[in-house]
């Protein structure tokens, strides 16, 4: 029934025992649900996390796990379906805790209605797909894969620095913090080091816009931004 599937918009694992004999095609469901919109089928989604649970994924390369990542972060219209796939599978917590660790971190809800550093990271990287994909963006895919990158990685400091001080919840210095995250969490990839670096500084520097926008406007430098 797999026209059936395909109309229906079903990811079906067919055959179990040679499913598992490649680890990596839980990658791979996780990066085609997120690329095609489809559901993964209870069954299917029940072997997934049985061979995460065991660590069948611990004996794949890193060059093999990179590139279904790669393809999540730039194929997916919306990656964070994707990233919901793995928390959900127990992927983010067995082998990614920098980014699991966003999960129970709070954010002070006058600036981040949306909640915790995951739900206000899963919207970030949804606005940078569109932001890659834009026809006027001329970015290369090198440019491409940092974009998404520095997204998902931005406030990977938070968690180490997150305080509730004076009735507010502070995360003073996550942007420096997060530069030495992200050399930790991006080894667990075979992106190089061009890319590493730039996302770096990409997290390191990336509330400095904000401020000098804010500087620029104030001292009416650019009149036409306000």
């Amino acid at each position: 029934q797999g026209q059936e599937d395909l109309k229906n918009k079903i990811l079906r694992v067919v055959d179990q025992q040679t499913f598992q004999e490649d680890p990596l095609r839980v990658e791979r469901g996780v990066q085609f649900a997120a690329r095609l919109g489809f559901a993964i089928e209870p069954e299917s989604f029940a072997l997934m996390q049985e061979m995460v649970s065991r660590g069948d994924l611990t004996e794949l390369p890193l060059e093999r796990h990179t590139e279904e990542f790669r393809k999540l972060l730039l194929k997916a219209d919306r990656p964070s379906i994707g990233f919901i796939l793995m928390r959900d599978l127990g992927i983010i917590e067995k082998y990614y805790p920098e980014i699991h660790a966003l999960i129970d971190t709070p954010q002070e809800l006058e600036w981040h209605p949306e909640g915790s550093v995951w739900n206000h990271t899963l919207m970030v990287i949804d606005h940078a797909a569109v932001i890659i994909r834009r026809a006027d963006s001329h970015f290369t895919e090198e440019e491409k894969l940092v974009v998404m990158l520095g997204a998902l990685c931005h406030d990977i400091g938070k968690p180490a620095t997150t305080k509730f001080m004076d009735g507010r919840i502070r995360s003073f210095n996550h942007e420096e913090v997060g530069r030495d995250v992200v050399k930790e969490y991006l080894s667990k990839f075979t992106f190089g080091d061009d890319v590493t670096d730039a996302v770096a500084k990409t997290t390191g520097d990336h509330l400095k816009l904000g401020v000098h926008f804010r500087e620029y406007v104030e001292k009416k430098m650019y009149p036409e931004a306000t």
